[in-house]
């Protein structure tokens, strides 16, 4: 009986056993099967989105999105702003160069972007108008700007101290002859700031400096004993370099002195620059006429001037107490016919009555 039983205990194990055998391979098999499942599919989105200008408020884009297979989208327009609806329209508070940034989400995670910048020129925003009144050398100010102007503050530096100005249509008085430095600051209802400086403010205008465009040059006479004052100096918008001709042995030259200066196309100057240099009063320009011509042999005469004072006392006049106001300055003059010519040609006839003659700077302006 005794074996019986032990026979019978080890029969009962040994079907245990078999049974756990099975139910965890069993277990086994079923999670390797589950392991054994294909990763779901992939989904990688489309970016692409279009910018849309408004005609109206250069500060003002619509940027719409083009893109495709994306569940969630971040805009991101370079000026520390996040926008996650799926179009938008942004306005911008201030000129400037910004990285516009499209991203897109897929369901599975999965992102893509787009890059594009947008440029804000505050010339694009601006623009300075101006008309003569009846009154002589006074210019009324205007202003074209795309946006609604909120405020406007205007600043004059041709004179000291400087003076500004709040009024939208400001009326300024010119000194004739000389270059003028304005800027215009403008905020729009928005609250988007762009501000606009021009350099070539006259009583004529506002003008372009073109010398720089020429095709060639050529001068009746060379300084060759000094390269640092030869005759490229006249014609190198620098303040700081001058020409010299005559009094020394290697600089001789005789009057008329002229210099002529060529362009591919014609080019209707409207304003010529006259600059003097850094001292010796008595060498500069006194008496001249600029001339223009397309073929370089029938040439008309546009303008002669014959000065009664000389630059230095003439900014002396005009209120300048030391040399450093008094020197390097430039003197503009009006051409009262302007035709676009080929060829321009200063031909000066008189100093003030030294050896040498010297010309800081001669500009053309259109």
């Amino acid at each position: 009986m005794k074996k019986l039983v032990e026979l019978f205990t080890v029969k009962s194990l040994l079907q245990s056993f078999t049974f756990m055998f099975c139910l965890v391979a069993f277990i086994s098999c079923e999670k390797t099967i589950e392991e054994s499942k294909p990763d779901p599919a992939i989904i990688n989105p489309l970016t692409d989105f279009e910018v849309i200008k408004d005609p109206n408020n250069a500060f003002k884009y619509t940027f719409k999105n083009l893109s495709s297979k994306y569940k969630r989208v971040e805009w991101r327009f370079g000026d520390d702003t996040l926008n996650t609806n799926i179009d938008v329209t942004h306005t911008y508070v201030a000129t400037g160069q910004y990285n516009v940034e499209l991203r897109t989400y897929s369901e599975t995670g999965n992102t893509s972007r787009k890059l594009m910048k947008v440029n804000i020129y505050p010339d694009s925003v601006i623009q300075i108008t101006h008309k003569k009144t009846n009154v002589p050398n006074e210019v009324e100010l205007g202003l074209n700007v795309k946006g609604t102007i909120k405020s406007v503050l205007w600043t004059f530096n041709d004179a000291v101290p400087v003076t500004t100005s709040k009024e939208l249509n400001p009326v300024k008085t010119y000194v004739p002859g000389m270059f003028n430095t304005l800027s215009v600051k403008v905020t729009t209802v928005d609250g988007s700031v762009a501000t606009v400086t021009r350099k070539n403010a006259t009583s004529a205008g506002f003008v372009k400096d073109i010398t720089m465009e020429r095709e060639s040059y050529t001068v009746s006479a060379e300084n060759t004993l000094l390269t640092t004052e030869n005759s490229v100096r006249i014609l190198d918008n620098n303040v700081e370099s001058k020409f010299v001709i005559g009094g020394k042995a290697g600089r001789v030259f005789s009057y008329p002195y002229t210099v002529t200066i060529n362009y591919l196309t014609p080019q209707e100057v409207k304003i010529y620059a006259v600059g003097n240099s850094n001292d010796l009063p008595v060498r500069d320009p006194k008496a001249w006429s600029v001339q223009g011509s397309n073929d370089g042999v029938t040439w008309e005469v546009l303008d002669t001037r014959l000065m009664e004072k000389n630059f230095y006392t003439q900014m002396t006049d005009l209120g300048a107490k030391t040399d450093l106001q008094r020197y390097k300055q430039l003197f503009n003059y009006s051409i009262a016919n302007p035709k676009p010519f080929k060829k321009y040609k200063w031909v000066i006839t008189a100093n003030w009555g030294d050896p040498a003659m010297q010309i800081n700077d001669f500009r053309l302006y259109k």
